[in-house]
């Protein structure tokens, strides 16, 4: 296949950081595949050829009038960047990867695709279809879907639909897990953006942990922003726990590997960690994820009992500390819960998705 692959993505890391993996991938069966993406996006974008790489404006537009009249500007800005971008490109192929950051570059594949006979796919990461998929999924020839369940939105597109997973960087099936640990490894993280709900959950369950002594051997991994590690840092070591605390981690993949626990938000990228690794989780969904995507991403943990979902507003400190409990000291429940995760097949999105656009005519 040797014709031009354009990449597209942007905005948060759950849409970025699998285009990326992909395009790793492609790189490697086509050295003409390039990525666009906006300047948000490019921070989570590391270690690829500059030349391979076009960045846009770009905004979503909610907010205040001000804010939505910056977008707009945002809007046309990046749309003239995009329409260069594809005259000189002229690419075949298309992968979008969602997110508002994708529908000016989509708006040009509009333009262009008869001139320049572009192909294009789409890869959806979470469990409801976001807004600009669900726009373009017409003119696209295939879907390609992370989770495996009904999208009720759009079932008049089901013959595009193919499962596929969600595109990592390394097989998780040859992973190798320790299982005689020193410590019960608790990790807390909440994906590239922070929360600060997470870590006020958090602060909950340490409170709840102070009387039970049979649970001092737990080694916390814990992401934080920078202003909050020190409050952290002083509870933990008020209550004599082992810990790590940073606001990022290179080394995520061995973090997520030696985990027994994580207290969580429910963003696609994560749901696929816990699944990859078999981590049970305590998950606190963003209640303004678009469409609640991030709840209906937990639910495919807590529907197999491999997770529970806590709201911000409604803890249930008796359920979660029955759940930490459990995984601490039930063996048999510990063990039940991993092979729940079975249930899920993990697939070779990579694989999965160039096969169909390799064998493109």
């Amino acid at each position: 296949m040797n014709r031009n692959i354009l990449i597209i993505t942007g905005g948060t890391g759950g849409h970025v950081i699998p285009a990326v993996n992909f395009y790793n991938y492609v790189k490697n069966k086509n050295n003409k595949v390039y990525l666009l993406t906006d300047y948000r996006g490019s921070k989570y974008i590391n270690d690829i050829n500059e030349n391979k790489i076009f960045k846009i404006y770009s905004s979503h537009l909610s907010g205040n009038l001000y804010f939505k009249l910056k977008s707009i500007i945002k809007l046309v800005v990046g749309f003239i960047q995009s329409l260069f971008i594809f005259i000189r490109l002229k690419p075949k192929t298309i992968i979008s990867f969602g997110s508002y950051s994708s529908s000016m570059p989509l708006v040009c594949f509009l333009l262009f695709k008869f001139f320049f006979r572009t192909s294009l796919y789409i890869h959806e990461q979470n469990s409801v279809v976001g807004k600009v998929n669900k726009t373009f999924i017409k003119f696209s020839k295939q879907i390609f879907m992370n989770f495996e369940k009904d999208y009720i939105n759009i079932k008049k597109y089901y013959n595009k639909v193919s499962i596929v997973g969600l595109p990592q960087k390394i097989n998780f099936n040859n992973l190798n897990k320790k299982n005689n640990r020193p410590f019960f490894n608790f990790l807390v993280f909440a994906g590239s953006q922070g929360s600060l709900d997470i870590l006020s959950i958090f602060k909950e369950i340490i409170r709840n942990l102070e009387k039970k002594s049979y649970l001092q051997e737990i080694f916390f991994t814990i992401q934080a922003p920078l202003a909050q590690h020190k409050e952290i840092e002083n509870l933990l070591k008020n209550n004599g726990y082992n810990f790590k605390i940073q606001n990022f981690y290179n080394n995520f993949d061995d973090i997520l590997e030696k985990t027994d626990i994580a207290l969580c938000r429910s963003g696609a990228g994560t749901i696929n960690d816990l699944i990859n690794h078999k981590i049970p989780a305590i998950i606190c969904p963003l209640p303004s994820a678009k469409d609640n995507h991030q709840y209906e991403n937990a639910k495919i943990l807590s529907s197999i009992n491999c997770a529970i979902i806590v709201n911000k507003n409604k803890i249930n400190n008796n359920e979660i500390m029955l759940f930490i409990n459990k995984l601490a000291n039930d063996k048999n429940f510990k063990s039940n819960l991993k092979e729940n995760f079975n249930k899920i097949a993990i697939r070779n999105a990579n694989e999965l998705m160039w096969n169909f656009i390799k064998n493109e005519k």
